[in-house]
């Protein structure tokens, strides 16, 4: 429905009450990453769009906690503390890679500084642009479908759907969208 006095719609109207203007403005930018090919991609785009708003990017990384395995009779050296040492060696690892991550967007001139969450991907994100009170969120995804979109999900879709801010995502060229049905 189209307002005749100021040619906008009502849809736009409430953009403008929920975001505060129809010109958008990335102060603070969330780049998700899980270090990834797609996940590199996303992030070229969010030092793109930081370069022409100035705005500031801050890399996420978010830390799966390991599922409680059973200590089985087959396996007795495989126990709770063995889990939990592989779990920070994996932490120390990303932690390492999300230092050079942004340590290269400073040296590029960025704004940037880093996030590592331990948790659900999905709701870690949502959060951290919560907390951060972030413009936008710039994401790969990895393009799963089939069997493996249903047992794993979509970390990207879900964020889109439940995100506070626009969510801009990104899929890799080499990921080509093939229908279920095609053979």
């Amino acid at each position: 429905m189209l307002l005749p006095a100021e040619g906008l719609t009502v849809l736009a109207l409430r953009n403008i009450a929920r975001y505060g203007s129809l010109v958008p403005t990335f102060n603070k930018i969330l780049a998700p990453t899980d270090f990834s090919e797609d996940s590199k991609l996303a992030l070229t785009y969010a030092v793109t769009l930081a370069q022409k708003f100035s705005s500031e990017i801050i890399v996420v990384h978010v830390d799966q906690p390991l599922a409680p395995v059973m200590v089985s009779e087959l396996n007795p050296g495989f126990d709770v503390s063995t889990m939990n040492r592989i779990a920070e060696e994996g932490r120390l690892l990303a932690l390492k890679e999300l230092d050079g991550t942004t340590a290269r967007l400073r040296e590029s001139g960025v704004k940037a500084r880093q996030l590592m969450r331990v948790g659900a991907p999905f709701l870690e994100i949502i959060h951290a642009a919560q907390s951060e009170g972030t413009d936008l969120i710039v994401m790969g995804t990895h393009g799963r479908s089939g069997l493996a979109h249903v047992l794993m999900g979509s970390v990207a879709e879900r964020v889109v759907n439940k995100a506070p801010c626009p969510v801009l995502t990104v899929r890799h060229p080499d990921r080509k969208f093939k229908h279920p049905l095609d053979k």
